[in-house]
């Protein structure tokens, strides 16, 4: 698959099949962790992979009743030194990665921003001078949703100053 096509046929997953992941699979999806650009190249990112059902289950209340938290093959948390100025920057990089390569592979991903950081650092055994920056979902979708309504180009693209709307070709 190309990238294009991974872009475009990226969703969030909230309905997950109860299936295993090949280590194989898991091995390419660290790659992308790895691999992903950084501030500084400090690579500023950690990522707690939750296997476990029991953990998963308590991680729905962590994440405000998102049932599809237990569901998922793993639960994934971004966790990075809050000190370091691009943390939140680097661990969306880095998750982007993942959620392309989950894509060509065949998985799902969906991110998760709605969750209680003290339960989810409490569940997980996070040190207290790291944050959790965002989560995630993944595995094998049950059913793909159909691809929503996205904002016209020339709504959002700016060309040279801003109000200056780029032009498509004619």
């Amino acid at each position: 698959m190309d990238v294009k096509k991974a872009v475009a046929g990226r969703r969030s997953i909230r309905q997950y099949a109860e299936t295993s992941i090949p280590q194989e699979h898991m091995e390419d999806l660290f790659k992308a962790l790895q691999l992903a650009p950084s501030a500084s190249n400090l690579q500023n990112w950690e990522f707690v992979f939750v296997h476990d059902p029991h953990i998963k289950d308590q991680l729905v209340q962590a994440c405000y009743l998102q049932k599809f938290v237990a569901e998922c093959a793993y639960f994934i948390a971004g966790i990075a030194d809050p000190s370091l100025k691009w943390h939140t920057v680097d661990i969306t990089i880095a998750l982007t990665n993942f959620t392309l390569q989950a894509v060509e592979l065949g998985y799902g991903t969906c991110w998760i921003g709605a969750f209680n950081e003290s339960m989810v650092k409490e569940l997980l055994a996070v040190p207290e001078n790291r944050k959790v920056v965002i989560c995630m979902a993944f595995g094998v979708p049950q059913t793909t949703p159909p691809a929503r309504a996205r904002k016209a180009i020339r709504g959002f693209i700016h060309l040279d100053s801003y109000g200056r709307k780029w032009q498509p070709a004619s």
